[in-house]
């Protein structure tokens, strides 16, 4: 898995048009490039975090039981709170206003220099990978109001960063805000919120019901000890 999102966020990153039109230098040069997208930002999200599970599994292949369960529940705090949610706030997000009119979120002229398997990795992959994370990996859940604290950061603080272009260049980074009067503006960006939050309140009952309640799984591991 990290390799695939390795190579897709590689190959976005590098991709240009061949005909560069008037946005071009607010689309892949200004404020950050690629890194105004949160489709971007959650590609290597995913890459790093892959990535790390890689690279812990390596270095701990031969450690001590309790130095390697601390590596993991970091992962599996990191993956509960921002992967998952993530995962799949993106692709829900993206294919939603793609049905609804794609203009406004990956506009057409796009077809012909942004190709079709990358904007699978970028936008499908996210929720398909997380969920199978999920149900194939068992995790150490993080619950309560601190499981919600990671995605109001990085909500907020890409909230944040949107409008600071936007306020700085003139030009919102997703069309479906140029469209809409200040109002519906902030009503959206507000909205938006909701799906993250049920997001995180989610992935723990997909984990439960794969996996078991927390209680169950300490049981069976004592039985087998």
């Amino acid at each position: 898995m990290c390799s695939v999102w390795l190579f897709g966020v590689y190959t976005n990153w590098f991709l240009e048009p061949d005909v560069r039109g008037h946005t071009y230098d607010f689309d892949l040069q200004q404020f950050g490039g690629r890194l105004k997208y949160l489709t971007f930002l959650n590609g290597v999200l995913h890459c790093m975090f892959f990535g790390l599970c890689t690279l812990v599994d390596l270095v701990n292949w031969n450690a001590a039981s309790s130095h390697r369960r601390s590596h993991q529940k970091l992962l599996d705090t990191i993956f509960t709170t921002l992967v998952f949610p993530l995962g799949w706030f993106v692709p829900l997000i993206f294919w939603s206003l793609y049905l609804v009119d794609r203009e406004l979120i990956f506009p057409s002229s796009m077809d012909v220099w942004f190709p079709g398997w990358l904007n699978h990795i970028m936008h499908t992959l996210p929720a398909v990978g997380s969920l199978a994370e999920l149900i194939l990996i068992q995790h150490h859940i993080t619950t309560g109001i601190k499981s919600y604290v990671p995605i109001l950061v990085a909500y907020t603080c890409y909230l944040s960063w949107m409008c600071y272009i936007a306020y700085t260049a003139g030009m919102w980074v997703y069309p479906v805000f140029e469209v809409l009067d200040f109002k519906l503006r902030s009503a959206l960006m507000s909205f938006l919120l909701l799906p993250s939050l049920f997001l995180v309140y989610l992935c723990p009952k997909i984990h439960q019901l794969v996996w078991g309640s927390p209680e169950a799984s300490r049981k069976r591991k004592g039985k087998r000890e």
